[in-house]
Parts: C-alpha cells; structure tokens; sequence
C-alpha cells in the first residue's frame, strides 16, 4: 500500500526503510514503529486520494472546456 501510493514521505523516508527492513526480516514491530507504520499508512491513503481527485477534476475540466 506505502510503495504503490508513491507518496513523497520527505523526513519519515528513513523511517519507512527502518520498518520495511524490519518487516522483511520477519522481525516484530515495537510499538513506536507501529505507531509510524500506522502513520506512514495513513498518509499514503490520502496521498491516493488526493492524486484520484486530481485526476478526476481534471477530467471534468477538460472535457467542460
């Protein structure tokens, strides 16, 4: 869900690779990072629908004009 978003996560990028290592090590989550993940996911919804409302307007636009 994070990577497909394509979400520009600027400060929170060596976030993300911390947890994605962890992850693909099989290792457990603490809490804090869970926390961030829970973040990190949030941000990549309203990324997703910030970018489908983007392209739907301009949609609208260009065929109105």
């Amino acid at each position: 869900m994070i990577e497909k978003s394509q979400v520009p996560f600027g400060e929170s990028a060596p976030v993300f690779a911390k947890i994605k290592a962890h992850v693909e090590a099989g290792n457990p989550l603490d809490a804090e990072d869970y926390e961030h993940l829970l973040e990190l996911v949030k941000k990549a919804k309203d990324w997703d629908k910030a970018v489908e409302t983007s392209a739907m307007t301009e949609r609208e636009e260009t065929l109105s004009g």
